[in-house]
């Protein structure tokens, strides 16, 4: 842990990144076949040494009750759903960790965060390799790759990129991870609309870890030019820190500032022929402007849903923290679920999407659209 807060700590004075590409350091520290590679190992940056972030592994939860005694209610958290089951897993907490293994209606899913692009990704944990079904337990490496974080799995040791899943190096290299909906939210929004919901208890931190501490201080700032262990110039086409909404159709990426959304309030929008509605909902706080994550800049949350239910299109204008139809005059809450009127208990299909800085999407997906400009 020790290695952490030094780096942690001293990311705004001292350059401290070495190419993975040191064979001594990558023969003693990993079993990776590392020959077998679609990319150099000169693009893999090494941090910290392997295991010093410590992933949370078979996590415990709270009921409401319980867990409004140790959380605030504007404390940031990851919202993960399956059927009737709804988990809440603290930002605070992957701030530290970068990754949590749980489970989620039996299915194995890796909750993940990266703050140096500000990209949170939950992925399913299983998959098929060679006709046989193989679940993984992913890992922090210490290793970040175009200033994104890079991920291990303690099966092979193959190294997985955080923000678009997909394997470059190791025995699992051209496989790709099943990315899984995921919402962003402050507790206080979550057990309003998550009813019975659970949270992963507090007592599940590292003493030594100061939680709720922001550590990359100031790094949310539009106007820097370059972000940090990032080698090249990003993309011009959006500023490069930027924050943005990216949204996956088919396959196809469709970008919306974020700035556009908060504006707006929802947007009714038919990318792609494809009809969909961006909610926004202003409560979240920033994660890496002060120092006290909790006393942040808001910066809001946003979802993104299809907006085609049962058989017609929807279109949605924002009353307060709620969203009404059109069509219905049904009321929807930030978690997609129909409240009151004609379509009362109904819930609408969540897309794939994340929530982060420009220049990570820019990278990965050079392609994509980007709202108001290609439209």
């Amino acid at each position: 842990m020790k290695n952490i807060l030094l780096l942690f700590f001293t990311f705004g004075a001292v350059s401290i990144a070495s190419a993975q590409i040191n064979r001594v350091g990558v023969k003693s520290e990993w079993t990776t076949n590392v020959d077998n590679s679609s990319i150099s190992l000169y693009e893999y940056e090494n941090l910290v040494p392997k295991d010093a972030f410590q992933s949370i592994d078979h996590p415990r939860f709270y009921n409401e009750e319980n867990a409004k005694e140790e959380y605030k209610e504007e404390a940031n958290v990851v919202v993960v759903a399956a059927g009737r089951e709804f988990k809440a897993y603290p930002l605070d907490f992957l701030m530290f960790h970068q990754v949590i293994n749980d489970r989620i209606g039996g299915m194995p899913i890796a909750i993940t965060y990266c703050p140096l692009t500000d990209a949170v990704e939950v992925y399913e944990r299983r998959f098929q390799y060679k006709g046989v079904q193989r679940e993984l337990t992913l890992h922090p490496s210490g290793m970040i790759r175009k200033s994104n974080i890079i991920l291990y799995d303690q099966q092979s040791e193959s190294w997985w990129q955080q923000y678009n899943g997909k394997s470059y190096t190791g025995e699992f290299k051209g496989h790709e991870l099943v990315k899984y909906p995921v919402l962003r939210m402050t507790m206080g929004q979550y057990f309003d609309n998550y009813r019975y919901g659970l949270v992963m208890k507090f007592n599940e931190r590292d003493e030594l870890l100061p939680y709720g501490k922001n550590p990359y201080y100031n790094y949310d700032n539009v106007l820097v030019e370059k972000p940090l262990h990032l080698n090249y110039m990003p993309s011009e086409r959006l500023m490069p820190m930027e924050r943005i909404v990216a949204v996956k159709l088919l396959d196809e990426h469709v970008i919306y500032p974020l700035e556009d959304v908060q504006e707006r309030g929802v947007i009714n929008d038919k990318p792609l022929d494809m009809y969909i509605a961006v909610f926004y909902s202003g409560a979240s706080t920033s994660m890496l402007a002060g120092r006290d994550i909790h006393t942040n800049k808001k910066i809001g949350s946003v979802a993104v849903y299809s907006s085609f239910h049962e058989g017609q299109s929807l279109s949605f204008s924002k009353e307060g923290e709620v969203f009404r139809d059109d069509q219905t005059q049904s009321v929807w809450n930030f978690s997609g679920r129909c409240i009151e009127g004609k379509l009362k208990g109904q819930q609408l299909k969540m897309l794939k999407f994340s929530q982060n800085f420009s220049f990570p999407e820019l990278d990965f997906y050079p392609n994509s659209l980007i709202y108001n400009i290609n439209w």
